[in-house]
């Protein structure tokens, strides 16, 4: 697999090996698990998961959904959007705990596919709405919270693989949704956006963001030392100036 492009500053040994084992464990048939979404028995059960779509328990993912149930004072009786929905994990805790409307968005169609088999499956279909688009491209109005859980390396991922996509991404590509995202949020919206330690510079909403504008709050830290993704993972809430 080729984890990098020339038009890109190479990956360090740290962050390659890293992606590749996580790329490794991600390679999975369709099947379904008992996510405990606030550590303390709100289970979802059965939630599923598609072949070609990232597992986001077995990496980070299963950290800002948690948050995102915590939290959820930014998005009660509010409509908000989820950015690379997956299988649809933030959206659904969202809807179920307290959003007036979810709407999520994926460019792969194996992901729209999955987004919308956890909707119905926990009977959401009412207050969720599920697109396939290249970030905001099919989404028609604004929102109070808009999140993404990005990838964390900065490259270009092999073409048509989905599982990299998870993980890789061009710079432009962040910058973009940066650029994009103030023309979807309502006035003192909130973006909400994960980072990394091992994943550079060119993926942290810390500095990135500020460069388009953001006013940047790190919310939320944790050394994960367990897993396949091991490093401080962080929260971030950006707000516009």
């Amino acid at each position: 697999m080729t984890l990098i492009d020339k038009d890109v500053p190479d990956m360090t040994e740290a962050q390659k090996q890293i992606v590749l084992t996580q790329w490794k464990k991600h390679q999975h048939e369709d099947f379904e698990v008992d996510y405990d979404v606030s550590g303390e028995k709100d289970i979802l059960s059965g939630f599923k998961l598609k072949k070609g779509v990232w597992n986001p328990f077995l990496a980070s993912g299963r950290f800002h959904a948690r948050y995102l149930f915590y939290h959820n004072s930014e998005y009660c009786g509010k409509t908000v959007i989820e950015i690379g929905s997956g299988t649809g994990i933030m959206g659904i805790v969202m809807a179920k705990y307290g959003a007036k409307k979810v709407i999520m968005s994926d460019i792969s169609p194996v992901a729209v596919e999955n987004s919308r088999e956890n909707v119905i499956k926990y009977g959401l279909e009412n207050k969720v709405e599920v697109v396939q688009g290249d970030l905001f491209e099919n989404i028609h109005e604004k929102a109070d919270l808009i999140t993404w859980m990005i990838p964390f390396f900065s490259g270009n991922p092999p073409e048509g693989d989905t599982i990299s996509a998870s993980m890789i991404m061009p710079p432009e590509l962040f910058e973009r949704f940066l650029k994009e995202a103030p023309n979807y949020l309502n006035k003192r919206g909130i973006l909400i956006i994960p980072s990394f330690s091992l994943g550079g510079d060119l993926t942290n909403p810390e500095i990135i963001g500020k460069k388009f504008g953001y006013d940047v709050k790190t919310t939320w830290a944790h050394n994960s030392i367990n897993g396949i993704q091991r490093g401080m993972i962080y929260m971030h809430e950006l707000r516009l100036k």
